[in-house]
Order: structure tokens, then sequence, then C-alpha cells
């Protein structure tokens, strides 16, 4: 019972400080604040159908807004995010989808809070 003893009280003051330490670094990274940022990201058209072509589209990009720690959001590019939107089971003609957080894949640690705009409108023609 001694060794056990002398384990947990040698160098206390040591183990208190370093408890110190461990608590207020993590009450740093906790309560750092989340800001947002704005991205303009390219749109892709996914699962389109054999022998369909989209010709014409109202809109090439859409502008993201994510949330996320400053640090995190400092070292992101347009790159670094996805938005796309699904042709499957589209026909030839015109064509609207609407566009939502779900539409846009981001990095860890990232919140898609808004996508603009909310629709896209594009014609397909058969090849």
């Amino acid at each position: 019972m001694t060794g056990l003893r002398a384990a947990l009280l040698g160098n206390w003051r040591l183990k208190v400080m370093s408890l110190v330490f461990a608590a207020g670094l993590w009450a740093f990274v906790v309560t750092e604040e989340r800001t947002d940022a704005l991205f303009t990201v390219p749109l892709d058209f996914i699962d389109r159908p054999p022998g369909v072509e989209v010709t014409t589209v109202g809109v090439e990009a859409v502008v993201v807004r994510v949330e996320g720690r400053p640090s995190r959001l400092r070292r992101l590019h347009e790159e670094d995010f996805r938005a796309e939107v699904s042709l499957k089971g589209a026909q030839p003609g015109r064509f609207v989808a609407r566009i939502d957080t779900e539409n846009v894949s981001a990095p860890a640690g990232v919140q898609v809070v808004r996508v603009t705009p909310s629709e896209v409108r594009a014609v397909l023609e058969a090849r």
C-alpha cells in the first residue's frame, strides 16, 4: 500500500500543475468561437441518364456558406467542396432541381449552412 501511495502523492505539485494546464487547454479548444465563410463552388451534374445531355445551365456555380472554427476555415479552398445535382430519371426538356445543404459535401469539421441559389434550371437534350 505504501508503494501505491508514494506513486500517487510523489511529485504532487507537478501533477497538479499538469492537470491545471490540461484543463486550461481543453477550455480554450472547446470555447473557440465558430465563424462562417463563403465559398463559390462549381456545380456538378451526376447520374446523367444515357442519351441525355445538358445543353444549357442557369448557374455554373453556387455560393456555399459554411460554419466552423476560424483555424479550420482559413485552410480551406473552393476545391475542398463539391456541389452535386442528380439527373437520375431526368428526361429531355426543361429540368429544375432544388439545391440545399445535402447537395454539398464539405471537409470534416465544417458545417454547410446555406446554398445560394436554392435551385438550378437546365435544358436537357437527347443525343
